[in-house]
């Protein structure tokens, strides 16, 4: 407790001194980067000459961008990427399964900011980005996040966009072999894994050039097991007061590995050409025993012992849950899912030095693919003799909890089998994509330092294929033990949860008995309903489809500088131009049965981008930044898929009788989005600077799911087709402030100049604004879409936002130790779109603010050989958010009910090792 007052007390005063952390900015490293910028990648071995580097390198930027730069080889300052880019400001994060498992920059997730590995697009299978975490941290040289794009950059989203740079043999003064072993202990699963990265990389003569080599291997693997109490959505009445009726327990449990190799040819035939071949193989393997108690509290023979505040329960008793009324069992599920991603990127390019004319060039291949093998074995308790102490998590915010009384769940035979569900997804990815680019430096224009232009060009493929199947058995009154399946007393959670729930383990079948026995388990179930196949799921075509996306880029771009006396100005101006042409195919559902549809689409966006630095002085500096960013829809939001509603007759002398039906939407537009940034640094030490930035994103056409008008009639009937799927809808906008500071205390005598702070606080107001309209037919939905007449406007604070995120980070380092404690704080935030049930009442969840500590530490034994010890999460705070329920009487909102909902206990994970470098 004092660990955590101390630690708050701290990050408070953070924010009071306005402070941040940016360790090594600088602009895009992409493939066609001149030898300059190549020349400024150092690699350091030292954190402060890493923050030294960073700082001279964001200094001298035309662009607002801020990085992380590994101090040293295989070392970035957390277990994983995305971890270490919540230090970055302006960036939040998610958190589950031991990792940061969702990035959000600015308060917007990974589908609305771009992903690049050495600045060129990457993705995940029918997705247009990659995740974070899936990066090896031991080939990463640093994470770059623009906030401000250019025209020679490719279109980043509303976000900005995220660039990954590895390393490459001509990083190396010479040859290399660095690496490091370690061991990875998560204190919820308590499973020990083993992980390592290897880096071999050398450098030869060749000629009158010479010739680089790099080759580097990760592995990463973590079990994890975050324990989850919670409360199902709904909110009823219960025993003549208001409580959630159907609290759960949830383990989400999986064997996680990360196997990659990342590798690099440079030559360099003399020091006008270069020429590089590199290559990318991330691979992503889940084994997940999810698994849940689902405990119904409605229905009881009795009730007693009720606690009620304000006409909402407190806690109370439940005698024979769900006795009366056709009430559930008590049931769950046990899991054994597969999670698979493949993802592969080469490139080949080079450039050429002509005397005052730069040309480089880039052709890559990007292929991915994701499979996904979901099995669920479900079962249910076979008695209602029992009570249950049940407790709704107020007052003191301590969330959900319930005690069962009467039921033994080490006792296989109350277990009853309930049914078995099948899901599975494959979805692919590839693209074609190449650039242009050409640099010219005039002579005799000291004002035009240099004119960029280029063109760009990519073929890009999405498709996907799912399908599902349920076996429902319910009270049919089956045992467990007449299942072809191997049960066992699956492992316990909650560890150190003095709310902890009881049961906290349970019966269910083994991941391997059940991925072993499909087909026997298959046949029990065919045998049993008459329904199914023993070869699984048949292909759902509503969740099936393919797009092919091609775009063509120009751009041209002007560096400029002036001097003014004591003062300095430069910059760029520049305007890219990008065609997008887009075909998606899918199936539509009406009565008649499927039928292949096929929509195309086209639209060409104009890209103005100009920023400009302000030197005030060497140490003083401003910038200013205007731009202009259209970020295009998911592929799985186009997913042309449609399934009509059976066409109702029309009223008498109704004249807009429409249809309606749900699925996605082909015909949505890019989110467009005017973006002004600003900043003002200083420079204050060789290892310490300042800045103080504000930002506002203005956007236009923000995809929400609402029910809208679709441009084509329906088929069959030739009526106006009203559909309930995403649509661009009003305005929203995201305004904020940044502000940081980072720096060694160098004036302080002797071992105490060791001592360094960086430090960051990041404010964002995010809302958005929907347009409904309300057709006077008797069975017409409200239609989103703006400009509608008479239409009605909500308002909202866009989902998953925090208005306030903030970091810590206290470091030393001297005499080969180094230390990092480092504090990260996010305020509360509202989770998704809020829900809509038939017009009689909104659901929304509420995430409670997230704090952590995270700790860093190594010792060089020798100048080749280093010891680490980190430990992440070391508050161990729970998340923990609310559900928010508000009626709808008589088309009027009543007051807001709220209960906490979630409770989730996640990984505090302690990892140690060696490092080595030759």
């Amino acid at each position: 407790m004092r660990l955590k007052t101390i630690a708050r007390c701290t990050a408070s005063l953070v924010v009071l001194t306005l402070s941040a952390t940016s360790v090594w900015a600088q602009d895009a490293t992409a493939p066609d980067q001149d030898d300059a910028a190549a020349e400024d990648t150092i690699v350091v071995s030292g954190l402060r000459a890493s923050l030294e580097s960073a700082q001279s390198t964001k200094q001298r930027s035309d662009k607002i961008v801020d990085s992380i730069v590994a101090e040293d080889i295989g070392k970035l300052p957390d277990v994983a990427v995305s971890d270490t880019a919540a230090r970055i400001p302006g960036i939040q994060v998610e958190r589950r399964g031991g990792e940061a498992s969702r990035v959000l920059v600015r308060g917007l997730d990974r589908f609305n900011y771009t992903t690049t590995y050495n600045g060129r697009e990457i993705f995940t299978a029918e997705t247009r980005s990659v995740a974070l975490q899936d990066f090896p941290a031991g080939g990463i040289s640093a994470i770059d996040v623009f906030k401000t794009s250019s025209a020679d950059l490719v279109e980043p989203g509303i976000a900005g966009l995220i660039n990954v740079r590895s390393r490459r043999p001509f990083d190396f003064e010479d040859s290399e072999i660095a690496g490091s072993v370690w061991g990875v202990y998560p204190d919820k699963s308590r499973d020990l894994e083993p992980n390592a990265q290897l880096l071999l990389s050398d450098r030869w003569d060749a000629g009158d050039g010479e010739i680089g080599a790099l080759i580097n291997f990760s592995y990463t693997r973590m079990h994890y097991r975050d324990s989850v109490r919670r409360h199902g959505f709904f909110i009823a009445d219960l025993a003549g007061a208001r409580s959630p009726d159907w609290p759960e327990i949830q383990y989400a449990e999986a064997e996680r590995w990360r196997p990659s190799i990342n590798g690099a040819i440079q030559w360099r035939p003399n020091p006008d050409v270069e020429i590089y071949v590199e290559g990318l193989w991330q691979g992503y393997r889940e084994r997940a025993t999810d698994r849940m108690w689902a405990q119904p509290l409605w229905g009881g023979a009795s009730y007693s012992n009720l606690v009620i505040n304000n006409g909402q329960i407190i806690s109370g008793t439940v005698t024979n849950p769900t006795a009366c009324c056709g009430g559930n069992h008590t049931w769950g599920f046990q899991g054994a899912t597969k999670r698979d991603t493949n993802t592969y990127q080469f490139a080949v390019g080079g450039r050429w030095d002509a005397g005052p004319l730069r040309i480089t060039a880039d052709i890559a291949r990007t292929d991915s693919t994701f499979d996904l093998r979901t099995e669920s074995v479900d079962y249910e308790i076979n008695t209602k003799n029992y009570s249950v102490d049940w407790f709704t998590g107020r007052p003191g915010g301590s969330g959900p909890t319930f005690q069962i009384r009467g039921v033994d769940p080490t006792n296989p035979a109350i277990y009853n089998y309930r049914g078995f569900y099948e899901d599975y997804l494959t979805a692919k990815g590839d693209d074609w994509q190449a650039r242009l680019d050409f640099q010219y430096e005039p002579t005799g224009l000291d004002f035009l330092p240099s004119l960029n232009w280029g063109l760009r060009f990519v073929n890009r493929d999405a498709s996907s294929q799912a399908g599902d199947f349920y076996w429902n058995l319910r009270d049919r009154g089956i045992p467990i033990s007449a299942v072809p399946l191997e049960y066992v007393l699956q492992p316990s959670g909650f560890r150190g949860d003095k709310n902890a729930p009881f049961p906290v383990s349970w019966f269910g079948p083994t991941f391997n008995s059940v991925q072993s026995n499909l087909t026997q388990l298959r046949q029990f179930n065919i045998t049993l309903t008459g329904a199914g196949s023993v070869d699984g799921p048949p292909v759902d075509p509503g969740r099936t489809f393919n797009i092919n996306e091609k775009t063509y880029a120009g751009y041209a771009q002007a560096n400029y500088e002036f001097d003014m006396g004591s003062v300095v100005v430069d910059g760029e101006l520049g305007l890219r131009v990008v065609r997008t042409e887009t075909e998606t195919n899918g199936t539509l559902f009406s009565t008649t049965g499927p039928t292949a549809v096929s929509f195309s689409t086209a639209y060409t966006d104009w890209l103005p981008s100009a920023n400009m630095r302000v030197q005030f002085t060497p140490a003083v500096q401003a910038r200013f930044a205007f731009t202009q960013t259209r970020t295009r829809p998911n592929f799985a939001q186009l997913n042309p898929a449609l399934r009509l509603a059976p066409a109702t007759p029309c009223a008498p002398g109704q004249t807009n009788c429409i249809r309606t039906g749900s699925g996605g939407n082909p015909f949505l537009q890019p989110l467009d989005s005017d973006n002004y940034d600003a900043s003002l640094e200083y420079y204050f030490s060789r290892t310490g600077f300042a800045s103080l930035g504000i930002f506002r994103r203005d956007m236009q056409g923000f995809i929400a799911n609402r029910a809208f008008e679709f441009p084509q009639p329906d088929p069959e009937t030739g009526r106006t087709l009203v559909i309930s799927g995403p649509v661009n809808t009003r305005e929203a906008r995201i305004k904020g402030v940044e502000a940081q500071v980072s720096g060694f205390f160098d004036f302080l005598p002797g071992w105490m100049s060791g001592f360094g702070a960086q430090a960051n606080v990041t404010y964002i107001d995010a809302k958005a604004e929907f347009g409904f309209f309300c057709p006077a037919t008797a069975n017409a939905p409200c239609v989103a879409g703006p400009g509608a007449p008479n239409a009605a406007t909500l308002r909202t604070r866009i989902p998953d936002v925090s208005r306030w995120t903030y970091n810590l980070v206290g470091m030393y380092e001297r005499d080969g130790l180094t230390l990092r404690l480092a504090y990260n704080h996010r305020s509360s935030f509202p989770e998704a779109d809020r829900a809509e049930r038939d017009g009689f009442f909104t659901l929304q969840g509420r995430g409670n603010a997230v704090s952590r500590l995270d700790w860093s530490s190594s010792y060089a034994v020798t100048d080749k050989v280093t010891l680490f010890f980190d430990w992440t999460n070391i508050l161990n705070d729970p998340f923990k958010s609310d559900i928010v329920r508000v009626n709808y009487p008589g088309g009027v909102p009543s007051a807001e009910e709220i209960f906490p909902m979630v409770v989730r206990q996640e990984e505090s994970v302690l990892s140690g090792g060696v490092r080595f470098r030759f």
